[in-house]
């Protein structure tokens, strides 16, 4: 007997397993490629900002820690919490400056980078602002 193609085909489209399975896959496939390809470094430069953060503190947390001394164990956790707040919040400004400062010096950035001025991405502005709010997002463990 001839081998029927299409009769093959509609069994292996009909298989729901094997259609979940290969669904399946491919999610996990693109999971991985965007963990590795993205979500990895925006948390490696979020990492930075914040280690950036605790090594230079605001002088705000360095006065918390001189004041935690003076304090029961409740006062420390919650001077430990204002401290990891403050933390926090001089990460997210630091990350928002540094936008600003990419966005005023638009021209300079770019050719500093090598990048060809006439062919400029229009989207600078909006992938800048972007990756200020992606990497806000994972210093705030949300991605």
């Amino acid at each position: 007997m001839e081998k029927n193609d299409i009769y093959e085909l509609s069994q292996l489209l009909g298989n729901q397993n094997g259609l979940e399975n290969d669904f399946s896959q491919i999610i996990t496939t693109l999971k991985d490629t965007l963990q590795k390809k993205y979500i990895q470094k925006l948390h490696n430069t979020a990492n930075e900002r914040q280690n950036a953060v605790i090594e230079h503190p605001p002088r705000e947390v360095t006065l918390l820690h001189a004041m935690k001394a003076f304090t029961n164990d409740t006062g420390k956790q919650q001077m430990d919490n204002m401290i990891q707040a403050l933390l926090f919040l001089q990460s997210i400004q630091n990350v928002g400056q540094d936008v600003s400062y990419l966005l005023a010096n638009k021209e300079q950035t770019l050719q500093a980078m090598g990048a060809d001025q006439s062919a400029a991405p229009i989207q600078f502005d909006t992938t800048t602002r972007m990756t200020g709010l992606l990497i806000t997002l994972a210093l705030a463990n949300v991605i």
